[in-house]
């Protein structure tokens, strides 16, 4: 998903950044149906990794640099190669056998939906944006007549409307249409996600069947993918761009049938020409969305060695063609596009020049090796993975709270999460604290409803909350943060999303410190690179202090608030 930040939203993010409590209700949207239970979902059939040329030490060392590097907070790995899952990393407390966002890795569904259509013969990328449209309002007559789908598919449409307006819009269909353009379409690259949703409009129209069912239908159903969802606008159009839920293991199925050329168990599902063109780089893209090119909806190596189904935060599918390796992630990492370590690091394991070996000998020792790391990885001096803590804590039971208006905006839900899903928390007016024994329970009052959130002292629990009929899984942990702090981490196992708490007794109550992560990095380099950032400071941009972002951007998502005990 794109955060960049729209002017008719602008009132809203400014809202949140004063924390002032007079904000307007927000857009109703189609809510997620409670997480699957935790399951193992069917799978490519299994092999040890020297049956296909891959040697269990250089998997190993992979998990290792991985988990040495803090800043991509790693959750899954799935390694596949030739069609078989080789190897499965598990960075407590995730599990592959969760179901997780896909973020903006959704796009490239929406763009195989396209090419459903495509192979079909009833849409072409040189057709006309507005020949799907003829209801079109007549700003659109001006501003989109030579729009065309390869312009929607490659990002190039210069649209200002965005997601980010999509939060206080119950048409996003109009406003796109009545939206005014950037530059001449066609001319220059400029990531939108509101162009992926045009698209899973226009299948709907056409093939009279949303999104999700054309695939269910067409591409789902002889892959064996049952469990996938996929959130929807106020309209009842998937959104396209963002919001599936998926497992890891189905979006490896989509990667093979690609390095299949379109043909699954015999039987041609999707046409090679179409893999070949989506795959292909399209257009150059900035510096700052990392070393991909873009084709249609994918992002991809000019020299075809690469392509990879991307959602932020680190959500991904990475292709190898030329020696069909597939890796699946997800993670927290604090970037929207590919500018981590993250691909890095999987580019000097399995990159080009990279090549596995034809007749690999099989080693048990580094196999058993590798199968014992495989379900223990914990990331390095992370708090939020780490086993074991003190089995004692401070004093802090009670109830607390928020003194004035200090709570408005803060939640068990980070913020980041909130803003992305439109599902945003009503704030806070109360908290309770309880410790027995080996574990405790935080209850926050927001608005007048209650959750609670069970955490262990130096080990993980795992639980769930309900916010906006959405239920969203948790697994807490608490600790003794030493100098009488007590610090509750909770991780969300569908999401890429941490909230951390840290409280600290004082004369009359607690202090109690919130943050995320995602969280200040991230935001910090949006607001600093957004239309928002540009216009909050305006033509003074250049002449302010950096710390004047760094301090709004820290009073956002690590407000330190202080709250009276109560009793």
């Amino acid at each position: 998903m794109d955060l960049t930040f729209s002017k008719n939203t602008v009132h809203v993010f400014s809202a949140w950044f004063g924390r002032n409590s007079n904000v307007q209700s927000f857009v109703a949207e189609e809510k997620r149906r409670p997480p699957y239970p935790c399951r193992t979902p069917d799978a490519l059939p299994a092999a040890d990794p020297e049956e296909v040329g891959i040697e269990s030490g250089r998997i190993m060392k992979f998990y290792k640099r991985l988990a040495r590097e803090d800043s991509i907070k790693m959750q899954t790995v799935i390694i596949a190669r030739n069609g078989h899952v080789i190897s499965r990393a598990h960075f407590y407390p995730y599990s592959t056998d969760i179901w997780h966002v896909s973020h903006s890795l959704a796009k490239s569904l929406t763009g195989l939906a396209v090419g459903l259509l495509f192979d079909d013969g009833l849409i072409s990328p040189d057709d006309k944006l507005l020949d799907f449209f003829k209801d079109a309002p007549p700003a659109a007559r001006i501003n989109h007549k030579n729009t065309t789908i390869h312009h929607l598919l490659t990002m190039q449409t210069g649209v200002f409307f965005n997601e980010a307006g999509a939060v206080t819009d119950t048409d996003w269909v109009r406003a796109y249409l009545e939206s005014g353009v950037k530059f001449r379409p066609g001319t220059q690259f400029e990531y939108n996600s509101m162009n992926t949703y045009i698209l899973s409009a226009i299948v709907k129209r056409i093939s009279g069947k949303g999104t999700l069912q054309l695939l269910r239908e067409r591409i789902f159903e002889p892959l064996g993918i049952r469990d996938i969802f996929w959130e929807k606008c106020p309209r009842g159009i998937e959104k396209g761009g963002w919001g599936i839920y998926y497992y890891p293991d189905d979006i490896l199925k989509i990667g093979q049938l690609y390095l299949n050329g379109g043909v699954w168990e015999g039987k041609r599902l999707l046409s090679e020409k179409w893999i070949k063109e989506s795959t292909k780089k399209q257009i150059d893209t900035p510096d700052e969305t990392g070393i991909y090119g873009y084709g249609y909806q994918v992002w991809c190596k000019e020299d075809r060695s690469t392509f990879l189904f991307n959602g932020m935060f680190g959500q991904n599918l990475i292709v190898f063609p030329r020696t069909n390796i597939m890796i699946a992630t997800t993670a927290g990492i604090d970037e929207t596009f590919q500018n981590s370590a993250l691909y890095s690091i999987v580019e000097e394991y399995f990159g080009t020049p990279y090549r596995p070996r034809a007749g690999l000998a099989k080693d048990p020792a580094a196999l058993a090796a590798l199968r014992a790391l495989e379900p223990s990885l914990v990331m390095h001096n992370s708090d939020a993975y780490k086993y074991g803590g003190s089995s004692s804590l401070p004093a802090l039971d009670g109830v607390y709270e928020i003194q004035g208006n200090d709570g408005f905006g803060l939640s068990i839900l980070p913020e980041l999460y909130q803003a992305v899903h439109n599902n945003f928390a009503e704030g806070l007016k109360r908290v309770t604290l309880s410790v027995n024994g080996g574990e405790g329970e935080l209850t926050t009052l927001e608005g007048e409803t209650a959750h609670t959130v069970k955490f262990g002292i130096g080990h993980e629990v795992p639980g769930c909350i309900e916010y906006g009929g959405e239920s969203i899984l948790t697994s807490a942990r608490a600790y003794d943060a030493g100098g009488g702090k007590m610090k509750i981490t909770i991780t969300f196992p569908e999401l890429p999303n941490i909230r951390y708490i840290t409280l600290e007794k004082t004369e009359d109550g607690v202090s109690a410190k919130w943050e995320e992560a995602p969280g200040y990095d991230f935001l910090y380099k949006m607001m600093d690179r957004s239309f928002l950032g540009k216009l909050m400071l305006g033509d003074k941009k250049k002449a302010v202090d950096a710390d004047f972002i760094t301090r709004r951007v820290k009073y956002f998502l690590q407000p330190t608030v202080k709250m009276k005990k109560v009793r």
